[in-house]
């Protein structure tokens, strides 16, 4: 007798008002590749209602904006795909659109990456 496991799958935006959402985001921004580089997290996929993947925009070292994607937990290829596919998308139709330009969106990155790691660093003079 076999059984059959049912994986659930969901693909949301990111919730700022959401608590559970906000840590995450923080421990994703922890945890990023490379922590020279300015991240601002914009889709989530839930896998049996975990996190599974965040996808971010992101600011290179180089004033460069792309996007990035981190797993959180093993995710297939067929769903790694699908959601790739739809974070391209949703950045460059809704999030570029959103800010109006590639240098708004920059700003706004760099505005959402101190408001989420406070260093005291008031740029009052």
């Amino acid at each position: 007798m076999s059984t059959t496991t049912h994986q659930s799958y969901s693909i949301r935006q990111v919730d700022l008002s959401d608590l559970s959402d906000l840590s995450l985001l923080k421990k994703a921004q922890s945890e990023a590749s490379n922590k020279n580089l300015l991240h601002m997290p914009f889709l989530l996929l839930a896998q049996n209602e975990e996190i599974a993947a965040v996808s971010s925009a992101t600011v290179s070292e180089n004033n460069n904006l792309t996007v990035e994607i981190s797993y959180r937990t093993e995710v297939s290829e067929d769903l790694s795909t699908v959601f790739k596919r739809k974070a391209q998308a949703y950045f460059e139709q809704q999030l570029l659109n959103m800010f109006g330009s590639e240098e708004a969106l920059k700003r706004g990155i760099r505005h959402f990456h101190d408001w989420v790691n406070p260093k005291g660093n008031s740029k009052l003079v």
